[in-house]
């Protein structure tokens, strides 16, 4: 039988897969930016503290966007999906994207985000169904920027601009991820709806966000046994 300390020498890195190894260090988790002392670091400096291992989907999401101070949400969201408890699909994909576009419109000074936004964001992603793509014909990632659009610009349906703004960015965000293909796939449906938030902030409200990392080759591919691969524009 391989004992605990043995177990604990196979364990890789979630961010770069290399051997974790014993250490004595202060460092700062990668997910909250809390610093303590760790047992194990990577050799890369990455690292994870326990509150945030062992923190649901819901909670690992509001802790890092309420918490960074990162301005390109496509760095905030692969970072979430590393997390252990967001699945390769799953609902949690839906309130992602919302709050991660809440986190960089906070971050870049452009609208008042305050904390309750993100409660929002999730308690009305969680009301889109699971498998929505497929049954509604409504990605819940596309969704999910119509959720960020209507929060910070306060729509309701009986607004008028507002209204029009959250289902325009509904609509740009559903047709680009629709032209991926199928099956579905949430992390492709992630990349997709942030880059269409993105153009469509510059586009309708002169909001540019600095830079948006390439997600090319895509860090999940080979977790994904429906992977399209080569059909994919994500891929490599």
């Amino acid at each position: 039988m391989t004992s605990g300390i043995e177990m604990q020498k196979t364990i890789n890195c979630l961010f770069c897969e290399k051997l974790m190894l014993p250490s004595s260090e202060i460092v700062a988790c990668l997910f909250c930016g809390k610093t303590e002392k760790a047992d194990y670091v990577c050799p890369n400096g990455h690292y994870m503290c326990e509150n945030c291992r062992l923190a649901p989907s819901d909670k690992i999401i509001k802790t890092v966007c309420l918490t960074t101070q990162e301005m390109d949400p496509l760095k905030t969201a692969i970072l979430i999906m590393k997390h252990p408890a967001v699945q390769i699909h799953g609902p949690e994909h839906h309130y992602l994207v919302s709050s991660v576009l809440l986190s960089t419109l906070r971050n870049l000074r452009k609208f008042k985000v305050d904390n309750t936004a993100f409660d929002e964001a999730i308690a009305r992603g969680k009301r889109v169904l699971l498998g929505s793509c497929g049954l509604w014909g409504v990605c819940g990632a596309a969704a999910g920027v119509g959720i960020a659009i209507s929060i910070v610009t306060k729509a309701t349906m009986l607004s008028d601009k507002e209204r029009s703004l959250s289902m325009q960015a509904t609509s740009g965000a559903l047709s680009k991820i629709a032209k991926i293909g199928g099956p579905r796939c949430c992390k492709a449906s992630v990349f997709a709806a942030i880059e269409a938030a993105a153009a469509f902030f510059e586009r309708e409200l002169n909001i540019k966000f600095p830079s948006l990392k390439k997600p090319r080759p895509c860090y999940f591919k080979d977790l994904n046994k429906e992977c399209l691969r080569d059909r994919c524009s994500y891929w490599r």
